[in-house]
């Protein structure tokens, strides 16, 4: 597959695009601190730091124990969300359907949408297969989903665990799952044409809507029987209805018989597998494969190259932060090698990706244009999960409202007004900063410094971030190494002397201590080179 892509598209990359050769590494701390915050969601520690900075061989080391740490499990989700766009904020399914009180409703929103990432995330941190995604028997739920729906949960457990439904669906892995086919829903005339689109996206790479269309000789689409009939023999509509229609018929046992309702759209149906085919007027299949039944999609999804590739492609996308281009499908073809060699285990290729130049690129070359597709290759601003965790674990502030993450949710909070993803309109990531991506960061940074400061040089509490006291002043060698430490643990680097004297200047303008280190933690928890990986 790869190779035909390349032998189209040819290998030969645009003049203004920069090749693995111009891009400039980071050096150790910053790529430490790179590798911390996409796979721990956290900054390293300075004795982290320390060690790198006397042994840069120690890089790999830490790298393979982040890949260990329960911490990556976070991490994927936010990934996998960004992928999978099932973190929506309302479902065709409410939270009050099942009487649950008003605070809860972020609660159900989030789970239901975390389903089927939940199961993603879970075959990785247990080291399973990667076909386990789409052939598992089991989903992942907590204990609100375990209450809520057809779901056999673990007595006496709390948390996500291992789940099987009990509603006679199919093992299929993720197409499964109610939180995939809530937010892929479809309608009755749709006929799960719409799910199978999403199914071909999200798990093969194959976007329906790259393809030409022609309406030219097709009927009205308000002549119903007409329109049936052009999806069965016109060439324009066959070109992409000859594959998606078998495939929209293995999914009729989560057909709704009517919309918004509870039991319809959460519980399987087994009896009306059959209308798939009755409905659709062809039989179940797969890309040309027929398929006896629902139960044989998963197991041929997994038996399909493109789902593999498809997975690489993903994984290179989330940890480069941007869409892979179209000349670095030979450095895809490569980790789909390492892929294979580590048995298809989803560690074993993010371990590769993060070998990559693409990942660890830091700046360009001289030779290189700076052009906007060359900064998207060396600079990458830090997505909400990223910050909110980042500037949580520094500072302890969690930034809540209504029981609703506020980086993690529209309804109440600012996902997509700091550069996130919203499952519905907003579908890619922000690369670039705006407006509103500056005030949330800067009320993120105020949060987390009063939290700090008050926490720890006001109450005597747990110490992160500081050191020093409400009496130590600029003149005492503890306030220089107090700088320093919060350079090390926000930056990864210890400041310059300019920068030494520009904050001790800011912290003395303060008017009092307390006042000082809550300004001169906020100004460089809103700093460029914080709020970027």
């Amino acid at each position: 597959m790869i190779l035909l892509l390349l032998s189209c598209v040819g290998t030969k990359p645009p003049a203004d695009v920069p090749t693995e050769d111009t891009l400039v590494p980071l050096e150790a701390g910053r790529l430490l601190r790179r590798m911390s915050l996409d796979l721990r969601g956290v900054t390293p520690s300075t004795e982290e730091l320390a060690a790198v900075e006397a042994d840069p061989a120690a890089l790999d080391r830490y790298r393979d124990a982040f890949l260990d740490d329960p911490r990556l499990e976070g991490r994927l989700l936010a990934f996998w969300a960004e992928r999978y766009r099932t973190r929506i904020d309302e479902f065709q399914v409410r939270y009050y359907d099942y009487q649950l009180p008003a605070e809860q409703e972020c609660d159900f929103e989030l789970s239901v949408g975390e389903e089927p990432l939940r199961l993603v995330a879970h075959v990785t941190m247990e080291d399973r297969p990667w076909s386990e995604v789409v052939t598992a028997d089991y989903t992942m739920a907590n204990e609100l989903l375990g209450g809520l729906w057809p779901i056999e949960y673990p007595e006496g457990a709390t948390g996500w665990q291992e789940s099987t439904y009990t509603d006679g669906r199919p093992a299929n892995g993720v197409l499964s799952t109610n939180g995939l086919w809530l937010r892929y829903y479809t309608s009755q005339s749709n006929a799960n044409r719409s799910r199978a689109a999403a199914l071909a996206d999200l798990l093969l790479c194959v976007d329906y809507l790259e393809r030409p269309v022609s309406f030219s000789s097709s009927p009205s689409l308000v002549d119903t029987d007409a329109t049936a009939t052009a999806l069965r023999t016109d060439d324009a509509c066959l070109a992409c209805h000859a594959s998606i229609e078998p495939l929209a018929a293995t999914l009729f046992g989560y057909y709704p018989a009517i919309d918004y309702n509870r039991l319809e759209l959460v519980n399987y149906h087994p009896e009306r597998e059959s209308l798939g085919p009755e409905l659709l007027g062809v039989p179940m299949g797969y890309f040309g494969i027929p398929l006896e039944s629902p139960s044989d999609l998963g197991p041929q999804i997994a038996a399909d190259p493109r789902f593999y590739t498809c997975a690489v492609e993903t994984m290179a996308g989330m940890l480069w932060r941007r869409t892979v281009a179209v000349d670095e499908y030979a450095t895809i073809a490569a980790l789909e090698e390492e892929f294979a060699a580590g048995d298809w285990r989803a560690r074993s290729l993010l371990r590769a990706v993060t070998d990559t130049p693409q990942y660890r690129a830091g700046t360009l070359a001289e030779s290189a244009d700076a052009t906007v597709e060359a900064r998207e290759r060396t600079v990458r601003m830090l997505g909400p999960d990223a910050l909110a965790s980042a500037v949580s674990d520094l500072t302890g502030f969690t930034w809540r409202y209504n029981g609703c993450d506020q980086l993690g949710n529209d309804d109440y909070g600012y996902r997509v007004l700091a550069g996130g993803v919203d499952g519905e309109q907003v579908t890619r990531s922000q690369q670039d900063p705006s407006l509103t991506w500056a005030l949330v960061v800067q009320r993120l940074a105020q949060g987390g410094a009063v939290t700090a400061v008050q926490r720890e040089l006001v109450e005597g509490g747990e110490r992160r971030l500081f050191a020093v006291t409400l009496d130590t002043l600029p003149t005492d060698p503890a306030f220089t190494e107090q700088l320093d430490t919060l350079y090390l643990r926000l930056f990864a680097r210890r400041p310059t002397a300019e920068e030494r004297a520009a904050d001790i200047a800011t912290w003395e303008a303060a008017g009092d201590p307390m006042t000082g280190w809550t300004a001169l933690l906020t100004i460089l928890l809103r700093d460029p080179e914080f709020v970027t990986g």
